[in-house]
């Protein structure tokens, strides 16, 4: 797919998409001739996977700090 459509999957920008090709943190190819800017595409399996990434499991709430400036009687 290409780079909008994979931001649209995802819910993002396609600015947002090149950035993360860019840094290899979504997998894609790129076609075209060497040293050329060619054309990036992106498999349906490379979303997934960082779909999965993104992914952050729940946390249970950290119990509250006491408070040290008031005193209880």
């Amino acid at each position: 797919m290409t780079v909008k459509q994979a931001a649209q999957k995802i819910g993002i920008s396609p600015s947002l998409v090149y950035s993360l090709c860019r840094d290899g943190i979504v997998r894609h190819t790129r076609h075209g001739r060497p040293g050329k800017r060619g054309c990036i595409r992106i498999s349906e399996e490379a979303v997934a996977e960082y779909l999965a990434a993104c992914q952050q499991r729940g946390r249970l709430p950290a119990a509250p700090l006491p408070l040290k400036h008031l005193s209880l009687p």
